[in-house]
């Protein structure tokens, strides 16, 4: 059996290339997929468990200027101008699991842990406000649990062709569960997930080119609709789903280290409350640059360092990622 030791995604890739005499052999985990981006690789095989142990830190800030009021002249504004910044560090501890049942089919749940940080500082400036308002809101608690399913349809020829379906629930923080400061008109603790349940089915191209492996993913986050109290109604609201694609590549150095390098595109729809598109709902653009580094410790564990920095406005400034895979026969 002729193995190649990849990265993609900062996690190890073991390429098998077997002969025509050993085409009967078990067969070996061949990729996994931008694992870093959270996206789906080629199985696990049978009766294989694997446990990841994984830790990421985001960073994201915003500056925004806000107007109420109307112009009287080009240069002369009457009303309220407000001038806020704010800052928002998340820190996710994970455990995944991932079983082969065949050597087609794999299964996977994962369970985040979830603390926020946000830090918004506001200024009126027209009203001449002598100081800045500084609100920090911290909290941690249980994230969207999620379940994936992944076949792989090709098992001999290259391109590797990987289709999935992943299912995220609600069990975090929904923002409109959490309480708001009568007086004030702010959020007394911070979300830890989404509030809805949502469906994303998925596609994987792997092609194995020495000495890289190229890889390429597309996916559609479908948010289910769920009716929610916004102050003293009650509406059905729907997020806008998520069409994502990425792509990019692994390259092995020697058989215990490689890297990865990839790019990241996801484009939110709009969100529609009682059925209708908002006024100021706008699509949004996140565009990040991945990079990633693997080193194997023994033949069943390794570990993945993994980094991502915004290229768009919208887009997480940087994220940082931890994880450390055991596998288990």
């Amino acid at each position: 059996m002729n193995t190649k030791r990849l990265v993609v995604g900062a996690m190890v890739l073991s390429l098998a290339l077997p002969l025509q005499a050993e085409e009967e052999q078990p067969q070996q985990r061949v990729q996994t997929v931008a694992d870093v981006l959270e996206q789906p690789g080629v199985l696990t095989p049978r009766g294989m468990f694997v446990l990841d142990t994984a830790f990421s830190y985001a960073q994201n800030s915003s500056n925004r200027v806000s107007v109420v009021g109307y112009t009287v002249l080009p240069t002369l504004i009457v009303g309220r101008i407000e001038v806020s910044d704010a800052d928002r560090t998340t820190v996710t501890v994970g455990l995944t699991g991932r079983y082969g049942i065949t050597n087609r089919l794999e299964m996977e749940v994962r369970v985040p842990w979830v603390y926020r940080n946000d830090s918004i500082a506001v200024r009126p400036i027209q009203d001449g406000a002598p100081t800045t308002e500084i609100t920090d809101l911290k909290g941690s608690d249980l994230g969207d649990v999620e379940l994936a399913l992944r076949y792989q349809f090709n098992m001999q020829e290259p391109p590797y062709w990987v289709g999935g379906v992943r299912v995220k629930s609600n069990t975090g923080t929904s923002p409109y569960d959490i309480e708001v400061d009568p007086d004030t008109n702010e959020a007394t603790d911070v979300p830890s997930g989404s509030g809805f349940w949502s469906v994303e089915p998925n596609i994987s191209m792997i092609y194995p080119t020495d000495p890289a492996v190229i890889y390429l993913n597309f996916g559609y986050l479908y948010n289910i609709e769920d009716n929610v109290t916004v102050g003293d109604n009650s509406v059905d609201i729907r997020l806008g789903d998520t069409i994502s694609l990425s792509a990019g590549m692994g390259f092995s150095v020697n058989q215990d280290f490689s890297f990865s390098l990839g790019l990241s595109h996801k484009t939110i729809l709009k969100s529609h409350v009682d059925g209708e598109t908002q006024n100021g709902a706008k699509l949004l653009q996140l565009d990040t640059i991945n990079f990633g580094a693997n080193y194997r410790i023994n033949p069943r564990t390794s570990l993945n360092i993994s980094a991502q920095a915004g290229l768009t406005d919208d887009a997480p400034d940087f994220q940082l990622g931890i994880r450390v895979p055991f596998s288990f026969q």
